[in-house]
């Protein structure tokens, strides 16, 4: 199996799921050896299902501020 990411090689896994309740408590999982990625059965139903518009306030930006004098001699060596 490869990679959707990079195209590397994935191995199989096998986790122990905590949250399997009363049913099988071994999970496999596929994992990339060179990015990481990981495929399962719950990723790839995620994927499937249509993402919930997100919903964003407008970014107000806030007002700048003087330094009061204390801060004045700091203020060159900010970053």
């Amino acid at each position: 199996m490869t990679c959707s990411r990079c195209e590397g090689l994935m191995l199989e896994e096998y986790l122990f799921d905590l949250d399997g309740g009363c049913a099988e408590r071994w999970a496999t999982s596929w994992r990339c050896v060179n990015c990481g990625q990981r495929d399962d059965a719950v990723i790839r139903r995620h994927r499937r299902t249509k993402p919930a518009a997100v919903v964003s306030a407008a970014c107000v930006a806030p007002e700048a501020t003087q330094l009061s004098g204390e801060f004045s001699a700091l203020e060159r060596f900010a970053a």
